[in-house]
């Protein structure tokens, strides 16, 4: 797939088929995080064990409904709601709290879900998760995160699902300001 064709077919997928993804396809798509701008470390954490990645669903739909947050509430409470969206693997990116730390894992994230899209993967990218894994608790160290390392954003991975799931298009944005 050409670099405009991919960028073109990318996508947030909001349903995930249960099919596991191979840990090569897996490797040769983590290989691109580091092929992203940057300007200091971050981490990728794979996260494919089925017990973890439901903890982390569970909490996070909880934060979700006490949030506060309007949007975040009526997402939360939406018939059958999963906000990892059963996907097979969810990517946690993290990195040390500074100045450049989220625009790190944000680059990092953004080439994934490129190279993810360009090899036939489905994705998203989602903070939500970042509500329950703030890189100190009990769920944050079963990720196994380097000293001082907080989750920034995190992108769930795998096989689309129904893909209209959850899924409004957006309108085109007129957020272009010609000077």
């Amino acid at each position: 797939m050409e670099t405009l064709q991919t960028l073109s077919a990318r996508q947030s997928v909001r349903d995930y088929q249960a099919r596991a993804v191979a840990r090569e396809l897996l490797e040769k798509v983590l290989a691109f995080a580091n092929k992203a701008a940057n300007a200091g470390p971050f981490q990728v954490t794979v996260v494919q064990e089925a017990a973890l990645l439901q903890d982390i669903n569970d909490a996070t739909r909880v934060a979700m409904r006490d949030s506060g947050n309007d949007f975040l509430m009526q997402r939360a409470a939406l018939e059958g709601y999963q906000p990892l969206y059963g996907a097979p693997v969810l990517l946690v990116f993290s990195a040390p709290a500074g100045p450049y730390a989220q625009i790190n894992v944000a680059n990092a994230a953004t080439t994934v879900i490129i190279a993810a899209t360009d090899l036939g993967l489905a994705s998203g990218f989602i903070i939500t998760p970042t509500l329950v894994l703030d890189g100190q608790n009990a769920l944050s160290q079963r990720l196994r995160l380097p000293e001082g390392h907080v989750p920034t954003v995190c992108v769930p991975l795998g096989y689309a699902g129904d893909r209209s799931k959850y899924h409004h298009p957006r309108p085109l944005a007129d957020n272009i300001n010609w000077v």
